[in-house]
């Protein structure tokens, strides 16, 4: 079967594609509980009954989301493609270069606007909801606020039309993407040696930890979602928390009472310059 035909099956059946990569982020989330209710990282009582509400409550909104918007990276791409409008349709790059170009187009993106969404005060406001969680596991990869979720359609949308990205490419990415930020959240931490290895390509669970970590300094670094390469080409790159895995706290120290389990006040939240800690 050619590249062609692959290509020409694949946006077949692409208006159909929602309900199957639903059922298969669904199970990868299954998986990943399982896995880490075996041999979790953090041996810290995770209280899923207080925090999971409102983790699954705010996926459940951006599920709403995904399901009600008209647009989509992969449908822009898609849209640009039978066109033959974006720079590589217009260059008429080879497949392999449109893969290479969509990936690294793609990864750098979602590197970029993780860190503008640290560094614009603004956007910090939504994006704490995020960091505010006190413990790790496959329900914090839910826990992005919808304006966050919004923010980033904004951005990747426009970019996947205007540069032409291979709709089939970004798809893959956006489904390993979507894996791996369930993965690198969960409550579970690799042998070092394969985590090292893996690190040097890719971002692991151990690696995502520490950019959750309370010190503002480990908070403030490892912002890749897949790759690892632009935390050490931009120097964004911390290999371990300073105090150590078993003694970091997960969290924000601004706010670690009851509220950042309460699912109305996350929503409302980025309306507050600042969060003050209550007793």
């Amino acid at each position: 079967m050619t590249w062609i035909t692959i290509e020409r099956v694949f946006l077949a059946l692409l208006p159909d594609r929602q309900t199957l990569w639903l059922l298969g982020y669904a199970a990868v989330i299954a998986f990943f509980a399982w896995v880490e209710s075996r041999k979790p990282a953090f041996a810290e009582p995770p209280v899923r009954a207080q925090r999971w509400p409102a983790n699954l409550g705010i996926g459940l909104m951006n599920l709403i989301i995904v399901i009600l918007a008209p647009v989509s990276a992969v449908l822009a791409a898609q849209w640009a493609h039978g066109r033959g409008y974006g720079l590589l349709n217009v260059l008429e790059a080879p497949w392999w270069l449109a893969a290479v170009a969509t990936v690294l187009l793609r990864s750098f993106a979602g590197y970029l606007f993780h860190l503008l969404m640290h560094k614009v005060p603004l956007f910090w406001r939504v994006h704490r909801v995020h960091h505010s969680d006190t413990h790790l596991d496959v329900s914090t990869a839910l826990r992005s606020h919808p304006l966050e979720f919004v923010g980033l359609i904004l951005i990747v949308v426009p970019l996947a039309a205007a540069s032409g990205m291979n709709p089939i490419v970004l798809a893959a990415y956006e489904l390993a993407e979507a894996g791996l930020n369930v993965a690198t959240h969960a409550n579970l931490r690799l042998p070092e040696r394969l985590d090292r290895t893996l690190r040097w390509v890719f971002v692991t669970p151990n690696m995502h930890s520490l950019h959750h970590s309370s010190d503002h300094r480990e908070t403030d670094s490892n912002y890749g979602t897949v790759f690892s390469v632009w935390d050490r080409i931009f120097r964004t790159y911390s290999a371990a928390p300073r105090s150590g895995y078993d003694a970091m706290q997960i969290g924000l120290k601004e706010i670690r009472d009851r509220r950042v389990w309460d699912f109305v006040w996350l929503l409302k939240s980025p309306a507050l310059k600042k969060w003050r800690q209550r007793d």
